[in-house]
């Protein structure tokens, strides 16, 4: 995978990619969804056999614990996205994915990459959104301020449900 030297649009990347570039602030419009860092007490019933270690938070540049878990006998992960609720924690692959994994919905919250449904927790791509066809069983992906298309195309579809709003209001 050959990652970029200057910031792209991160539009088409989901989890693990979207994580990675727009956290390393490789994202022209996106902001890194890593809300809540994963100390040594997040997540408590999920990974019994953690290794504690110290990490350095570059934002407000302090270190904390954290925690490592093994992948396999040589290799440790710590790329976990601790949901708001503190108690789960889900890969970055998971993470701005279109799915809420978390079921609170914070895994997809702080992402720029998707559109979410207006009465639904139903998330479509970005590039799906004003594209001319519904994605969204409530139409909300084209039917929006956003989206400058006329949904009553033609003068006589026009006159007719101006005329119904009329009839329906008296």
């Amino acid at each position: 995978i050959k990652l970029p030297v200057t910031p792209t649009s991160c539009d088409h990347l989901f989890g693990e990619s979207y994580v990675y570039l727009s956290c390393k602030d490789l994202c022209t419009t996106s902001t890194c969804p890593l809300v809540n860092l994963p100390t040594y007490n997040s997540c408590p019933n999920q990974f019994p056999k953690r290794v504690g270690t110290y990490a350095l938070d570059y934002k407000r540049k302090k270190p904390y614990v954290t925690f490592l878990t093994g992948r396999n006998e040589k290799y440790y992960d710590n790329q976990y996205f601790v949901c708001n609720d503190t108690n789960t924690c889900i890969p970055y692959k998971k993470v701005c994915d279109l799915v809420s994994d978390c079921g609170d919905g914070s895994d997809e919250a702080g992402c720029s990459n998707h559109f979410k449904c207006r009465t639904a927790d139903y998330y479509i791509p970005k590039t799906q959104k004003c594209d001319g066809t519904f994605h969204c069983l409530d139409q909300s992906d084209e039917c929006n301020d956003h989206c400058s298309k006329e949904i009553l195309q033609g003068y006589g579809l026009k006159i007719m449900s101006w005329a119904f709003g009329v009839v329906a209001f008296c």
